[in-house]
Order: structure tokens, then sequence, then C-alpha cells
């Protein structure tokens, strides 16, 4: 991802502003795209740095289809994992652009979907407490995309 990262990412987008034309299940490989960015160490801030990128992963929090919320959530723990440097950035820009708030409405949702909205959302709220943040324990969810 470190010579070829911003150019994978250039190559979703054409995919990601007509998702309404896509099926569930070419959705669900976009997201598995998402999920592999988002456990690399530089890949995270570059997928970050693209806020139409996080929109649509926004979107995807809300979609109507729990298979997608949950990879979007998988998505989610991976890009703010505590041990990771530049996490409390991420963490932050996550909480602005309103994916803490979307993963908050998702508690109540099916037990599958709000147990891995639980998982994500459990470090963005303190997300200005760097020092805490360095000690919580890392979160491993499964992928979905596997």
């Amino acid at each position: 991802m470190t010579s070829h990262g911003r150019e994978v990412l250039k190559t979703l987008v054409p995919i990601l502003t007509d998702l309404e034309k896509w099926s569930d299940e070419e959705q669900e490989q976009v997201l598995c795209v998402f999920i592999n960015i988002a456990t690399g160490h530089i890949a995270k801030d570059l997928l970050t740095e693209r806020d139409d990128l996080m929109l649509c992963l926004l979107r995807f929090l809300s979609h109507l289809n729990s298979q997608l919320q949950i990879a979007a959530t998988t998505c989610i723990t991976h890009l703010v994992k505590s041990e990771d440097s530049g996490c409390l950035e991420r963490q932050n820009k996550l909480k602005e652009m309103g994916h803490f708030k979307e993963l908050q409405t998702l508690l109540g949702a099916r037990p599958e979907v709000a147990d891995r909205a639980k998982n994500s959302s459990a470090v963005l709220p303190i997300a200005t407490h760097y020092d805490v943040i360095m000690t919580l324990p890392c979160v491993r969810p499964r992928l979905f995309c596997e």
C-alpha cells in the first residue's frame, strides 16, 4: 500500500459513487476490500484521509442489509485499534463524521449487528483521552469476508 495505495483507493471511488446499481453481494465485496485495507498500518491513514470513502462506510452502517452493516462495523473496528499509531486521529475523524453516532443506533439492531457495533464503538467515546486509549485491549473481531 505504501507505493500504490492511493491508486488502489481511487479504483474504488467509481464503484462507490453508484452503490445502488450494485447487488448486495457486490457491495459486500467492496466492503471486504475496505476491511483488508483497514488492517494495514499505512493503509488505515490512506483510507481515512479520503472523506468520500469514509462517507461511503457511514452509508453502509445504515444499510438495510445486516451483513453489510456487520462488514462496515468490522472495518471501523480495524481502523480504530488502539495499539496502532495514528489511532487517535482516526478515532476523532470517525467520531466527527458521525460514525460513532451511527454505531450507537445499531446497538438496538439484530444481535449479530449489535455485537459488532458494540465492539466498534467501545473505543470511540473516549477518543479524546489518549492515555486511556493506549491501555485498551485490542479488539479482534472475526473477519466477515475471510
